[in-house]
C-alpha cells in the first residue's frame, strides 16, 4: 500500500510538471488568438486607426518571429538546458506581452509582436521535447499531446475573454484592446515562475554527461526501482548520441537528391495545411463572421465557438492518428475542409444577405475546424517528425517547421486585405489548395502508420535516389 501510495505521488507530480510546462503551449495558443477579437479595435480612427494590411501586418508580426524561433530554439535548448530556456521564454512572453499593452503606436506594437513570436517559435519546438524526456516510455504519447490540446485551449481562452472584455468594456472604451492584448502577460509568468517548481530533462543532463543529476531528476517523476532502470538506458542513448555526432548532418548532406525531396515534402506539406486555411478562422475569426453578417458583438460570443471546436478536434485527432493512418486521415481532411470551405464560399456569393446565411457560415465553419483540427494539423506534425532519420532530423525537421510557419505568416498578413476585397468568397481560394493537398499526399506521401523509421527511409531512398 505504501510503494502504491509512493508511485501515485510521483505520477501526480508527474502530471504536474507537463500542466506546468504546457503553459508554454497555453501562451502559444494565447497569443496567436489573441488578435481574434482586438483587431476592431485597434483598427477604430480614435486608437491605432489600422488598414486592413496594418491589420495583417500586426497579426502575421508573430508568426514571422515564430518562423525563426521555431529554428533557433531547439540548438538553444540544447546548450542551456529545456527548463533554463523555458524560463526565459517565460520572461519574454510577460515582457512583450505587457509591452503590447502599453505600446504608443502602430511600429512598436508590431515590433513586439515579432520578438513575442521568436517566443512563441522557441515553444513550438521546445515544449514537446521536454514532455517527452520527462515523460515514460508507456505514457509519451498522451503527455506529448497535452501540447496540443494546451495550443488550441490558449486560443479559446483567448477567444472567450476577448469576446467578455469586448461586450463589457468595449462597449464604451475602444482602448479596451491594451487589457486584451496585455493579459498575454499571464501565461507568461505562470510560466516563468512555474518552470522553477520542475527538474531539468533527464535526457539533456545525460546528453552531457551529467548521469548523476540526470538520476536525481529521474528520482522526481519516477519510483526509485523506475528511475534506476531508465538511467541506464539514458547512458546507452547518450552513446548513441556522441556517435552520431561524430558525423553530425550539415547543409551539404542535402544536395542529395533522396534527401533534398524529403524537405520538399515536408515543406509542402506544412504549404499545403496553412493554406487550407485554418489560422483565417483563428486569427481572424470575429472578422469573418462579421462579414458573413453578425453584428460585431455578437461576433465576438460567437467567436467562442472556433475555440471549443477546436479542443474537440485535438482531442479527436489525438485518438485516431494511430488507428485510421497519416495517409487516410490527410486525404479525408483535404477534401471534406474543401467541401465545407466551398459551401461557405458559395453562400458568400448567392445568399450572403439572407436571414439564414451568418448562422449557415458559423455552422459549418465549425464543423470546418473540427475536420482541420483533427487532420491536417497533427497529421502534418507527426509526419515531419517521421520521415526524417534520425541524423538528419534536427536540421531536417528545422527548415520544414521554418516553411510552414513563413506559410502561416503570408495567410496572416493577406487574409484581411482579401477578406475587405472578397468578403467570405475568398474561401474559393483555400478551397483551391484544400484540394491540391489532397492530390499532393496522393500521389507524394508515403504511409507511415506502423512502419519502422528504415522503412520510411528506404521509401525516398529507392524512389529518388537515382
Amino acid at each position: 500500500m505504501q510503494e502504491d501510495s509512493y508511485e501515485n505521488n510521483h505520477h501526480g507530480y508527474l502530471v504536474l510538471v507537463a500542466w506546468i510546462a504546457c503553459m508554454g503551449a497555453l501562451c502559444f495558443g494565447f497569443d496567436t488568438g489573441v488578435v481574434n477579437g482586438s483587431l476592431d479595435f485597434l483598427a477604430k480612427p480614435s486608437q491605432l486607426n489600422l488598414s486592413s494590411f496594418e491589420q495583417g501586418v500586426v497579426s502575421s508580426g508573430l508568426t514571422f518571429g515564430a518562423a525563426f524561433g521555431a529554428v533557433f530554439g531547439s540548438p538553444l535548448s540544447d546548450k542551456m538546458g529545456r527548463k533554463k530556456l523555458m524560463i526565459w521564454l517565460g520572461v519574454l512572453f510577460t515582457l512583450t506581452g505587457l509591452g503590447c499593452g502599453f505600446a504608443p503606436n502602430t511600429g512598436v506594437l508590431i515590433i513586439l509582436r515579432i520578438i513575442m513570436g521568436l517566443a512563441v517559435g522557441a515553444t513550438s519546438a521546445l515544449v514537446p521535447v521536454y514532455l517527452a524526456e520527462i515523460s515514460p516510455a508507456k505514457e509519451r504519447g498522451k503527455f506529448v499531446s497535452m501540447n496540443q490540446l494546451l495550443i488550441v485551449g490558449g486560443q479559446g481562452l483567448s477567444f472567450l475573454i476577448n469576446a467578455i472584455l469586448g461586450n463589457t468594456i468595449g462597449v464604451h472604451n475602444a482602448g479596451v484592446w491594451r487589457l486584451m492584448l496585455g493579459i498575454t502577460a499571464i501565461p507568461g509568468i505562470l510560466l516563468w515562475f512555474g518552470m522553477y517548481l520542475v527538474p531539468e530533462s533527464p535526457q539533456w543532463y545525460a546528453n552531457k554527461g551529467m548521469f548523476g543529476k540526470a538520476l536525481q531528476a529521474l528520482y522526481r517523476v519516477r519510483t526509485k526501482a523506475q528511475a534506476e532502470a531508465e538511467i541506464d538506458e539514458l547512458k546507452e542513448n547518450a552513446a548513441e548520441l556522441e556517435r552520431e555526432n561524430a558525423e553530425k548532418a550539415s547543409f551539404k548532406d542535402f544536395k542529395k537528391p533522396w534527401i533534398f525531396q524529403i524537405v520538399i515534402t515536408g515543406s509542402l506539406l506544412g504549404i499545403f495545411q496553412q493554406f487550407a486555411g485554418i489560422n483565417s478562422v483563428m486569427y481572424y475569426g470575429t472578422k469573418i463572421l462579421t462579414s458573413a453578417g453578425f453584428g460585431s458583438n455578437t461576433s465576438l460570443y460567437m467567436n467562442i465557438a472556433n475555440g471549443v471546436f477546436s479542443v474537440i478536434g485535438a482531442i479527436v485527432g489525438m485518438y485516431t492518428v494511430d488507428r485510421l493512418g497519416r495517409k487516410p486521415l490527410l486525404l479525408i481532411g483535404y477534401i471534406f475542409c474543401a467541401l465545407a470551405l466551398i459551401v461557405v464560399a458559395l453562400i458568400g456569393s448567392f445568399a450572403l444577405h439572407t436571414s439564414w446565411a451568418p448562422y449557415a457560415v458559423l455552422l459549418i465553419l465549425l464543423v470546418y475546424i473540427v475536420i482541420d483540427q483533427g487532420t491536417l494539423g497533427p497529421v502534418t506534425w507527426l509526419l515531419n517528425s517521421e520521415i526524417f532519420p534520425a541524423r538528419y532530423r534536427g536540421l531536417g525537421t528545422g527548415i520544414t517547421i521554418f516553411v510552414l510557419w513563413m506559410a502561416n505568416f503570408v495567410v496572416g498578413l493577406l487574409f484581411p486585405v482579401i477578406l475587405s476585397v472578397l468578403g467570405i468568397s475568398s474561401f474559393y481560394i483555400f478551397a483551391a489548395f484544400c484540394l491540391l493537398g489532397a492530390w499532393f499526399v496522393k500521389v507524394r506521401v508515403p504511409e507511415t502508420k506502423g512502419a519502422s523509421l528504415d522503412s520510411i527511409e528506404k521509401f525516398f531512398h529507392n524512389r529518388y535516389d537515382k
